[in-house]
């Protein structure tokens, strides 16, 4: 009875750090859960448009009260490839089912620059829910979904001599994401998931489809 204990806490090793936390290109995929101590992660992120490539870290307190993630990376589109990072703080609410279900609370922002000058970023803030489930004494699968609002600001000052007229642009766009982290050891995982929902219009800048990604991910200490 201890170890399927102790492995239902191990399934949080395979952290949320994923995503790069918040890099355009990558989905918005969140559990309900921390791990205590800090975890890095590896992410590549697929969109219509784009692809992503990023390390990621991430940190919880020991009470795990909350986690906080940074993420930086390489986000290489039709135009050009150019460097992209993130952050994002997620906090759990509720817990359910002897700890089988659980909520939290989550808020992130993403940044990349493109040409002449131009500035992406992104602001997710939404709600998750998680299902995790024992696999053995020392690993385990969960599964969660989190619908967001992402707002998603676009940027550019003017140029002098250019005809361009400057630009400041909020779109903001109602999405959702499911995604599986699964504990292939006590502190190795890989994470799957996808975001699909509201898209930018034709001239707006943000996903204008569905957005896949995968991470595997390492905790550089178990949660106790």
């Amino acid at each position: 009875m201890r170890a399927r204990s102790v492995s239902i806490t191990l399934i949080a090793a395979v952290l949320p750090a994923f995503s790069a936390a918040q890099m355009p290109a990558t989905p918005v995929l969140q559990n309900a859960w921390t791990n205590a101590g800090i975890t890095v992660a590896g992410n590549y992120g697929r969109r219509s448009d784009a692809s992503a490539y990023a390390l990621a870290l991430a940190w919880a307190p020991k009470a795990s009260r909350f986690q906080l993630s940074v993420g930086g990376g390489a986000l290489d589109d039709t135009i050009s490839t150019r460097g992209a990072y993130g952050a994002r703080l997620s906090i759990p609410l509720f817990s359910f089912a002897a700890g089988r279900l659980g909520t939290a609370a989550f808020g992130g922002v993403g940044f990349a620059t493109g040409a002449g000058g131009l500035r992406e970023s992104a602001f997710p803030v939404g709600l998750a829910l998680g299902f995790r489930h024992a696999l053995g004494p020392t690993r385990g699968i969960s599964v969660y979904g989190a619908p967001f609002l992402l707002l998603i600001r676009s940027k550019k000052d003017s140029v002098a001599g250019s005809p361009e007229p400057p630009l400041d642009e909020t779109t903001p766009l109602f999405r959702a994401s499911i995604g599986v982290d699964v504990t292939l050891a006590s502190q190795f995982g890989i994470t799957v998931g996808y975001e699909d929902g509201a898209r930018a219009g034709e001239k707006e800048f943000g996903p204008n489809g569905g957005v896949f990604g995968v991470a595997l991910s390492y905790a550089l200490r178990r949660q106790q």
